[in-house]
């Protein structure tokens, strides 16, 4: 096999991985009749490209870690981001009809149930932390550290969104900022979580948070051109949906962004070379980002 095929078939089975695995964690913990269980259920299973769990597990894979030991704790970036556009799409905010080609939470099942359940999933996202944790077998000295890591997470999602609520940005510097406490807080902790399991040095760790921080922008910047050039169809959601807010192809142009993303995709991937051909797959992964056409 080819490592381009390699790669694009552990990418595939790792997003398999992750689909099988979020369905067994929706049953154990929210197994709960009623509306808040499948509103909660609702979010977290409807179909998404589970870039983060696939993320952390490829980190994971830069140090031969099993993909089994990490699954749990890959599990958690992507059930705050799943509760996260559960209040990107409420009136409030966004005011956005559909999510991954179905109802928003908020159109399905009232605004009520979906705001509890985006806090709930948060509230269990946080206490699945110290299993994950053990299961990925990360010293318990380091519990308070991951710990503080999620809080400050999910702290500069709100302070982000604020920002991007207000279109607080007026240069692509600005823009950039916005979303490094968005979508890059959350690469970056998908990644560093992945890369823990393998006892990084501090240099390596550095490192694939640089990629991780460089390939969040990236998904972000092709995020704002799909929204201008994408198909709903493809896309899930309504073409146009930022109308309102400052993107990276207002300030830029189509174009312009598409170069800047690739640039981006380039800095995260170079971030890795102190890994050799064992970074192969995650670089890939950094190329498939910017070429995804929804």
């Amino acid at each position: 096999m080819q490592p381009m095929d390699r790669a694009t078939a552990v990418m595939a089975g790792l997003r398999a991985k992750v689909d099988t695995a979020l369905g067994q964690w929706a049953a154990a913990h929210l197994s709960g009749e009623g509306v808040l269980g499948a509103a909660m259920r609702e979010a977290l299973l409807s179909p998404g490209k589970r870039v983060r769990p696939v993320l952390t597990l490829l980190a994971g894979e830069l140090y031969r870690v099993d993909p089994d030991r990490l699954i749990g704790l890959a599990l958690i970036p992507e059930v705050i981001h799943a509760a996260s556009l559960v209040l990107d799409d409420l009136p409030s905010m966004d005011d956005a009809p559909l999510r991954r080609g179905r109802p928003s939470l908020h159109m399905a099942y009232g605004e009520a149930a979906a705001i509890l359940a985006a806090f709930d999933l948060l509230s269990r996202a946080h206490a699945s932390l110290p299993a994950a944790l053990e299961r990925a077998r990360i010293p318990r000295r380091r519990l308070a550290e991951a710990q503080l890591e999620l809080d400050r997470v999910i702290d500069s999602l709100c302070r982000a969104q604020v920002r991007d609520l207000e279109a607080a940005a007026s240069t692509v510097e600005e823009l950039e900022e916005i979303h490094a406490g968005k979508t890059g807080a959350l690469f970056v902790l998908a990644a560093g979580w992945g890369a823990l399991a393998g006892r990084p040095t501090g240099v390596e760790r550095q490192a694939v948070e640089a990629f991780a921080r460089n390939l969040g922008l990236a998904f972000q910047v092709i995020d704002d051109v799909l929204d201008v050039t994408g198909r709903p169809q493809r896309l899930g959601k309504p073409a146009g949906k930022d109308a309102g807010r400052v993107t990276f192809v207002d300030l830029l142009g189509v174009a312009a962004a598409r170069r800047l993303a690739r640039d981006l995709a380039e800095t995260a991937s170079g971030a890795l070379d102190l890994f050799g051909d064992r970074a192969d797959t995650l670089k890939r992964f950094a190329e498939g980002v910017v070429t995804r056409d929804a």
